[in-house]
């Protein structure tokens, strides 16, 4: 079976570790890297800031030799589902959410995706917690 390797991202600084690390895994695989960001909603350009961030973030997947996606849905699972099974992705990066049970946590994703593609080697990479040094 040929490797296929998709990071899910955010629109957070964070999610450079993420396409680092995918980009890592599809290195060591030989094989092709997807980067996606799925917006809930019917747009990803409502707020400049974001915009500015993912655009960002896209130009330094594709730097990486990622192939970047924008998608927008009410349904994050269920698309990144659709995702993995129409471009038969076999390793899946993503980020650890931070105590929120919602329907787009990582493990959420991560349960979704093992229960219907069992196939598919998924990694979570753990939050960096960010300290601050102060000098008084």
């Amino acid at each position: 079976m040929e490797e296929n390797v998709l990071v899910c991202i955010t629109i957070q600084e964070n999610s450079r570790r993420l396409i680092s690390e995918g980009a890592r895994v599809a290195q060591s695989v030989d094989a092709p890297l997807h980067i996606l960001h799925i917006r809930k909603g019917e747009t990803i350009f409502d707020n400049p800031e974001s915009s500015n961030l993912l655009q960002d973030l896209f130009g330094y997947g594709s730097e990486l030799g990622g192939e970047v996606h924008f998608l927008c849905s009410h349904h994050i699972i269920d698309t990144i589902i659709n995702f993995i099974k129409e471009n038969h992705i076999t390793q899946l990066v993503l980020g650890e959410v931070p105590h929120l049970h919602t329907e787009t946590t990582s493990l959420g994703v991560y349960e979704k995706v093992l229960e219907s593609l069992p196939h598919v080697h998924i990694t979570v990479l753990a939050r960096e917690e960010i300290t601050l040094n102060a000098t008084i």
